[in-house]
């Protein structure tokens, strides 16, 4: 076996769905989970060597694993080393696989502000900088002030801020995976800041669903126009697939009910977005990102 050496680290054969908002999918030849970065470098290199596909798994809020499966190594980063928070001043340092909401209620309760805007975006550091999630009151891209990257070939790099180009919904954090990130914030006072990340959340449970299991949200708000504007002004409320279809009152999202299939979600999507782009003239990308 290619990963003998990493025996309790990877395992073979993984279904994958039960690691996804959707739950849909076949599973991985191979699903690693690291316990440190040393081993997370060398199953890399391992991989890399072997010439085998790669992916890594954050908190699943926006994959969608074929039915056939995905025929290479998937990286899970679930150990405590990639979900490690350190505050220093206003300096927060923290591992990629760590649960943006979990940072965001850390830094709130050590009185600092700056991120709480970004309550209730599902997924972990790692992936937020990557697609650089924001809300209107900004994104999260303006407040690192450095990253640690692996490359797929398994070597570290440090980048800081100003070598990152970060646009809407887009960064030019391309590598593997994000091993780490350090944030610059602002001190402020727990109460108020408290009382503002509540405020944001119950502002954002009021766009969703309220069930989020098998439910995943469709496509990426354009530059100055919502996605849920199009949906709404293009009339593909309730459209349906199969046995998957977009929410009538969040049209946004996307669910998956007994008897779904990826297949489905997919030809669901892009009934949509041609809709869309027929009715309005905009291309609509979709957020859920297939394997």
């Amino acid at each position: 076996m290619v990963f003998e050496k990493f025996a309790g680290s990877v395992r073979s054969a993984v279904p994958l769905a039960p690691y996804t908002w959707l739950q849909l999918g076949g599973s991985a030849a191979f699903f690693a989970e690291p316990t440190d970065a040393d081993q997370l470098q060398a199953i890399v290199q391992t991989t890399n060597r072997e010439g085998m596909p790669i992916k890594v798994l954050g908190g699943g809020s926006n994959v969608l694993v074929r039915d056939k499966g995905f025929d290479g190594l998937v990286i899970h980063l679930s150990a405590p080393f990639f979900e490690r928070i350190s505050i220093l001043g206003n300096t927060v340092q923290c591992g990629g696989g760590t649960r943006l909401a979990h940072l965001i209620t850390a830094c709130v309760g050590a009185g600092l502000g700056g991120l709480e805007h970004l309550v209730g975006i599902p997924g972990t550091v790692g992936g937020a900088l990557r697609s650089n999630s924001s809300t209107d009151e900004g994104d999260i891209g303006r407040l690192m002030t450095q990253a640690t990257l692996l490359s797929r070939q398994g070597q570290l790099n440090t980048v800081t801020a100003d070598q990152v180009n970060f646009s809407h919904r887009r960064s030019s954090l391309d590598e593997l995976l994000i091993l780490d990130a350090s944030f610059e914030l602002e001190k402020g006072d727990v109460r108020q800041l408290t009382k503002r990340e509540q405020t944001f959340w119950i502002v954002k449970r009021s766009k969703q669903p309220n069930y989020p299991t098998r439910s995943a949200l469709a496509f990426i708000d354009l530059d100055g126009v919502s996605a849920v504007e199009l949906l709404q002004r293009s009339g593909v409320n309730g459209l349906i697939e199969g046995s998957v279809q977009l929410n009538s009152t969040y049209p946004n999202y996307i669910t998956a009910n007994t008897g779904a299939t990826s297949a489905q979600v997919i030809a669901l999507l892009e009934r949509a977005q041609k809709i869309v782009f027929d009715k309005t003239g905009f291309s609509l990308q979709p957020h859920v990102v297939v394997w």
